[in-house]
C-alpha cells in the first residue's frame, strides 16, 4: 500500500497528458505558419529537402555533402561527385548566375564555405573537414528570409 506523502509526490512528478501536449495552435501562435516543405529522393541514398515560398517557388534546398572517395564508392555511400551532379541538375550554372564571391568561415572544427552567385547562395558546412550538408538559398525577394539557428 502506498502512503499518502508518496502518492502525492508521485502525482506531482507525473505530468498530465493534457498539460504536456503541444498542438498546432500553440506552435502557430508562437512561431508563425510552418514552411511549405517537401522531401525528394533524387538518387538512391540522396534526399533533397525543398522549402517553398508563397508562390510555390523554391526558396531553400538542402542536400547531404557526400564524401570524397579514392577508387570505387562503397555500396550505400554517397560521393561528393554524385552530390555535385545533383546540384548541377537542380540548380544549373545558368540558373545560379555569375559567381560574385567565395568565402570560408571557420570556428575551430566547424567551418562553412559559401559561394555567392547572382541568384543563389550555396553554403556547405563542415565539421573536422567532413561535409555535413549543403544549403542552396535563392535570393528571390519573394522568398521569406530563413534564419538558421
Amino acid at each position: 500500500m502506498m502512503r499518502l506523502p508518496t502518492a502525492l509526490a508521485f502525482a506531482c512528478i507525473t505530468p498530465s497528458s493534457a498539460i504536456a501536449q503541444i498542438d498546432a495552435y500553440i506552435l502557430h501562435s508562437k512561431y508563425g505558419p510552418p514552411l511549405d516543405r517537401e522531401t525528394f529522393m533524387v538518387r538512391p541514398g540522396i534526399e533533397m529537402i525543398v522549402d517553398y515560398g508563397p508562390s510555390k517557388q523554391a526558396c531553400k534546398i538542402q542536400l547531404p555533402s557526400g564524401m570524397n572517395f579514392v577508387g570505387t564508392v562503397p555500396p550505400g555511400s554517397v560521393s561528393k561527385k554524385q552530390i555535385d551532379e545533383v546540384l548541377d541538375e537542380v540548380v544549373p550554372p545558368s540558373l545560379r548566375g555569375k559567381l560574385l564571391n567565395e568565402m570560408l568561415m571557420t570556428a575551430g572544427l566547424p567551418a562553412m564555405s559559401v559561394k555567392i552567385y547572382e541568384n543563389v547562395n550555396i553554403a556547405e558546412t563542415h565539421h573536422g573537414g567532413i561535409g555535413t550538408g549543403i544549403t542552396v538559398t535563392f535570393t528571390d525577394a519573394a522568398c521569406p528570409k530563413i534564419t538558421e539557428p
